[in-house]
């Protein structure tokens, strides 16, 4: 137990040292945002970063121009430990989910491991995963490495995400599937000549209607919701529009309930072409499932968060609040051990998804979340690296919940 604890200091000493460096990477990819799948300058920072303290790097890697995975060896074979990386950015508000946070944070804890490796058994990897806004031909690219192979034999993954408000041990998330609509009518005179169009508008607007009707017979244990946009609808008022296209995303806390919310929509779609003589088209995404959670792995963040002195929420209180958003990390939970705890950078009344929250991650309670993160991924690290009773309950957890 007390090299356990040294092992800890250790970790945490060589974060304090690094520590300024990290800060200035962070809001580096911060003031300069890039959308997923063209986060050519953020990921070659990361990537330069860990070859120079001596991890063996893949980049690109799996067949994506940004993606990358790092690996430093132990002094023998034992457990493998995955920490993923975020370094995306949103369309028009940068990096309001905090990823600049992310992708800093996870090399900081593989660094801050990799020094202790030459007397541990086992191997520690930081991947980095593209696009998980959905952004590009990456897009979700953690759901593409989960069922590609990147974690077989890999023990455990983890990352961490800021957030508002105190840290969460573990965060609940929920499927989701994009389904995309395109209806097809026929131009005319909106005045002189209304009866010869075919308005493809007003085919979007019952879609619309239709599927908000719906709503109220949604299961409320399946925490269901549906939320779209119109995307085009016409050019000019006085035409009638020829082409108007929907973007839907339905998610669920039930993976099976997804296709039922899918046909929903579709079924709403085709009902509107029927009654406006226009043609429909769908174009449906991959979508991200649900997390699979894992007991010790929440026991071990939570002794984690409370060495470190770190407020958070009641994971009894978070079990009993709906998920709110999903994430392509669910999918990695699908194929090995896995967790996602939420570190909380305070600010009151910021909100996640904003350019104000943007700009919070470069202030000091943005570098506070940075540090808070690297180590608790690095001091989880070291306890499943050192302590295999604890990474048999996490193994045998996750057999138990797998789906």
């Amino acid at each position: 137990m007390s090299d356990k604890v040294s092992l800890k200091r250790s970790v945490q000493n060589e974060l304090d040292a690094i520590m300024p460096h990290l800060k200035e990477l962070k809001d580096e990819i911060g003031r300069n945002p890039e959308l997923g799948s063209e986060e050519y300058e953020s990921s070659s920072l990361l990537v330069e970063e860990l070859r120079s303290h001596g991890f063996q790097v893949e980049y690109p890697f799996f067949e994506m121009d940004t993606a990358f995975k790092a690996v430093y060896k132990g002094m023998k074979n034992g457990p493998v430990i995955a920490i993923l990386c975020e370094y995306d950015a949103l369309p028009g508000v940068g990096h309001g989910c905090g990823h600049n946070i992310i992708g800093t944070a996870g090399i900081g804890a593989g660094i801050a491991v990799s020094k202790l490796m030459k007397g541990l058994a086992g191997e520690v990897w930081v991947i980095g995963t593209p696009a998980e806004e959905g952004h590009g031909p990456y897009a979700g690219a953690k759901v593409r490495m989960a069922s590609g192979g990147v974690f077989d034999g890999v023990d455990v993954s983890y990352m961490i995400h800021p957030a508002t408000g105190k840290s969460m041990v573990t965060a609940n998330f929920l499927a989701v599937k994009g389904v995309g609509i395109e209806f097809k009518g026929r131009t005319a005179h909106a005045a002189a000549d209304p009866h010869s169009g075919v308005n493809a508008l007003n085919a979007a607007m019952i879609t619309y209607m239709s599927i908000h009707a719906n709503r109220q017979q949604l299961r409320r244990d399946a925490n269901a919701v549906i939320h779209g946009i119109v995307t085009e609808g016409g050019l000019a008022s006085n035409i009638i529009p020829d082409k108007a296209v929907l973007k839907f995303g339905v998610r669920s806390s039930d993976d099976t309930y997804v296709p039922t919310l899918v046909d929903t929509v579709v079924n709403c779609a085709k009902g509107a072409a029927l009654a406006t003589g226009c043609e429909v088209e769908f174009t449906l995404s991959n979508g991200l499932k649900s997390n699979i959670h894992n007991k010790p792995l929440e026991d071990l963040f939570q002794r984690v968060f409370d060495e470190l002195g770190v407020e958070y929420r009641d994971p009894l209180e978070l079990a009993t609040i709906p998920p709110g958003g999903s994430t392509d990390f669910a999918d990695v939970t699908h194929v090995v051990s896995g967790i996602h705890p939420m570190i909380g950078i305070g600010g009151e009344g910021y909100t996640m998804h904003s350019s104000d929250f943007a700009g919070h991650t470069l202030t000091p309670e943005g570098d506070k979340g940075l540090e808070v993160g690297a180590k608790s991924l690095a001091m989880a690290s070291i306890e499943i690296l050192t302590d295999p009773n604890l990474l048999t309950e996490i193994k045998a957890e996750f057999e138990r919940n797998r789906v």
